[in-house]
């Protein structure tokens, strides 16, 4: 029985990367109009980004057994603050003039 919840739960972590493909889709087919146009579709890289961090943290938490309200906030605070990282490494490099 437990190892059903922590199924579940693991199908839940890997929910927001499994719809990447289909925001993807959406926005490059014009069903979803963010008011970019085509650069609408530069929305789904951080979003990716953001799903793939989430699951590798809830992975972890969720395999050292903390509660589904629990894993859900601390793997969405690491995804965020992995994902202002990133950001910032990247302002950081566009300011030394690597690319």
């Amino acid at each position: 029985m437990r190892e059903r919840v922590r199924l579940t739960h693991l199908f839940f972590a890997a929910l927001p990367l499994a719809l990447a493909p289909g925001l993807f889709f959406a926005l490059a087919e014009g069903w979803i109009n963010a008011g970019g146009g085509e650069k609408d579709v530069v929305l789904v890289l951080p979003y990716a980004i953001w799903s793939l961090a989430f699951l590798a943290s809830a992975i972890v938490l969720i395999v050292k057994r903390r509660p589904l309200w629990s894993w859900i906030w601390r793997a969405s605070g690491i995804a965020l603050l992995v994902l202002f990282l990133i950001a910032v490494v990247a302002y950081s490099l566009s300011w030394l003039g690597i690319r």
